[in-house]
């Protein structure tokens, strides 16, 4: 098989990314590596890329990209969890919330905002996960990130239970959980996400996705033939093509000194990951820009 790829999950509720890592692995075989490139919450579904062979080194750089969600909210109740997995802590009336109200609220939350993570969440608390601190009942304070919503607009009426459904694009590190807990705070009730599901990460769509089940009933050889070629990740990211002259020279991990002249595409701006594309070589890059060009060095060289 190849020494490098990816396949597209659409991930069911009820199981652990790190098992979808498992399944794949169990039946591409042990010995190649498998990883994926961000996770999703046991009770969430919908899109999960995962990364075979060397392309695993590129995960960091796939989490990078944007991130669409639809999420149910369900105004009234606030859980330990900031989910429906969770059990019910606090009740508030919430009929005095009107749609106006929800949309108005929801302009706050757009652009670069200090986020702070669910308690129960994989965060690091002086060595330490917050999700066990949670389930010991200890005491503790998460401290907040940034992170960036570039859209969120509601797409439902509010139903007679409460609920309500968003569209949400944001970065990497943003909880969805945690914009439902505060959406409840700004609306004056609580509120929890009853439902979500990842439809997009970068130009990749759950409605390409293969269902998880259906991966499990595949051979290995009908699996491999699945598993898309490291070409394909470059739709995501701003690329370029290499000279022979220019990919030899990367491969040494040596810099590209003053390029006149670069036509990139992708949907991801160059200051985050810039990718240069050879015959045999993608290569990620730091690129600097100067007034008589740029610089491009190499940091993640897959070789194929």
């Amino acid at each position: 098989m190849s020494k490098a790829g990816f396949i597209l999950i659409n991930k069911p509720k009820g199981i652990s990314s790190a098992t979808c890592v498992n399944i794949l692995r169990k039946k591409i075989g042990r010995r190649i590596k498998v990883g994926h490139a961000g996770t999703l919450d046991i009770p969430a579904c919908g899109l999960l890329v995962l990364l075979v062979g060397k392309l695993t080194r590129t995960s960091s750089y796939i989490m990078e990209l944007p991130k669409r969600y639809i999420a149910t909210i369900k105004l009234g109740e606030q859980t330990e969890t900031d989910d429906a997995s969770g059990e019910v802590q606090n009740q508030a009336e919430w009929r005095h919330v009107k749609e106006e109200n929800v949309d108005s609220a929801l302009i706050s939350f757009l652009g670069h905002r200090f986020q702070v993570p669910p308690n129960v969440s994989a965060v690091s608390i002086s060595g330490r996960r917050a999700y066990d601190l949670a389930r010991e009942k200890k005491s503790f304070d998460i401290p907040p990130k940034i992170v960036f919503i570039q859209s969120v607009k509601r797409i439902s009426p509010i139903t007679k239970e409460g609920k309500l459904v968003l569209e949400v694009v944001c970065s990497k590190g943003t909880y969805m959980r945690s914009l439902a807990r505060d959406l409840g705070i700004t609306l004056g009730c609580y509120a929890h996400v009853a439902f979500l599901e990842r439809t997009d990460i970068g130009p990749f769509k759950l409605k390409n996705a293969i269902p998880l089940g259906f991966i499990e009933k595949l051979s290995r050889e009908e699996l491999i033939e699945k598993i898309l070629p490291p070409q394909e990740l470059l739709k995501g990211f701003c690329t370029c093509k290499a000279s022979e002259l220019d990919e030899e020279t990367l491969a040494r991990g040596q810099k590209l000194f003053h390029v006149p002249s670069i036509k990139w595409w992708g949907t991801l701006e160059p200051s985050k990951v810039f990718v240069v594309e050879g015959k045999k070589l993608i290569s990620f890059c730091d690129i600097e820009w100067r007034k008589s060009g740029c610089i491009i060095r190499p940091v993640t060289n897959i070789a194929f």
